[in-house]
This record gives structure tokens, sequence and C-alpha cells, in this order.
């Protein structure tokens, strides 16, 4: 039997390593977050026989997209490196909105266009701004929404603005995260009873 030579051994070997430390190192992913649903409280409010249909936020390409917006200054638009939405971040406000006005159980029928193809009144809402702010050391998530509730065929019954803002501890993506939740938080409950007030006043005009 034959050997090789060690010092044919050797440099295949050392060969081989100095392939595999050219290889890329792999990247770990990004964290990826959704909006969480809100505990609505009921309070006194009876529940509604009107049913409810959600369509799809409008919002601009800054916002409609799973990256995360960060605005450094006026009209400045970058995105959060360490971490990204799960979905594009105005599917995932429509979720969070549909599924906490759901949980109430005070809706006869509420859901987007697929779920509640025909409903008596429809929420349509335009994303003005969301985006983590960053100005001189400070942070914070701000979310604005246009809302107006129709009949679906261009009736418009109420329209309102809402603003939330919500400071962040950090820019870690778990602090930035907090921050967005703790605005959509306050908006959505704001937006949920403007929508049974305002939806209850249409249907007694209807």
């Amino acid at each position: 039997m034959k050997y090789a030579p060690r010092a044919f051994i050797l440099s295949v070997a050392l060969f081989t390593s100095a392939c595999v430390s050219l290889l890329p190192e792999t990247t770990p992913a990004k964290p990826r977050y959704h909006i969480s649903t809100v505990e609505l409280e009921p309070g006194s409010r009876a529940p509604v026989e009107w049913s409810l249909a959600i369509d799809d936020p409008r919002a601009t390409r800054a916002y409609d997209s799973t990256k995360i917006a960060v605005s450094t200054a006026p009209g400045k638009v970058e995105y959060f490196a360490n971490a990204e939405w799960a979905d594009r971040a105005p599917r995932l406000f429509q979720i969070a909105l549909t599924q906490s006005l759901e949980d109430t159980g005070q809706i006869l029928s509420v859901g987007d266009r697929h779920a509640v193809p025909i409903a008596d009144l429809v929420l349509q809402t335009d994303i003005r701004k969301l985006q983590l702010n960053v100005r001189n050391g400070e942070r914070s998530a701000d979310v604005s929404v246009f809302a107006r509730l129709t009949n679906g065929r261009g009736k418009v019954f109420a329209a309102k603005r809402f603003d939330a803002h919500a400071p962040t501890a950090s820019d870690t993506a778990d602090d930035v995260l907090n921050g967005f939740n703790s605005a959509f938080e306050n908006l959505i409950k704001e937006m949920s009873v403007w929508t049974f007030d305002e939806g209850s006043k249409a249907q007694v005009r209807s």
C-alpha cells in the first residue's frame, strides 16, 4: 500500500481550511413583529345590530411595507435596521383593529371585505403616519390615521383624524415595538368608541 507524502496531505488540509474560512457567515434573521390586538372595555354599551366592514387601509409606499419607518428629520424617512413587521404595516393595523372590535362581541358582524362583503357600514382608513420619530436624542412611536365611516357607496356619515404618540425607552427592537403597541392601543381604543357612537347615529338616520 502506498501512502501520500506528508507534505501533500498537509497542503490539502491547509487549502480546505482556507476555503472554509472564506464562506460567508450566516446572518441572524431579523425579529418580525405584529401589532397587538386591544382588549376593549364594553362599558354600558349595548350590542349593536349593524354589520361593519373594514376596508384595506390606504398608505403611501413609505409605510405600506414590512419595513419599520424611521424619521430623523421632517420629510425624511429611513428604515429600522434591527427588526421588521411580520406583514405589511397597514395589513397588520387592519387585522388588529378588526380583531379588537370583533372580540367585544358587540357588533353583529365585523371583518374585512372578504369576510363581510355586504355590510351596513364601512370603515375606511388612511394611514397618514406610522413611524419611529427620532429627534434630539428622544424617540417616540407616532401613528396618525384618518377614518371615514361610510355606507360603502360614497355617502360619508362621519370622519375624523386620530393621532397617538408613545415614547420608546431605547432603540432596541423590543422597546420600539412596545412603543408602537402603546400608540396603537390608544388609537384603536379611541377609534373603536368613535366607530360605535357614529355607527349607531348613522343607523338611526338611515
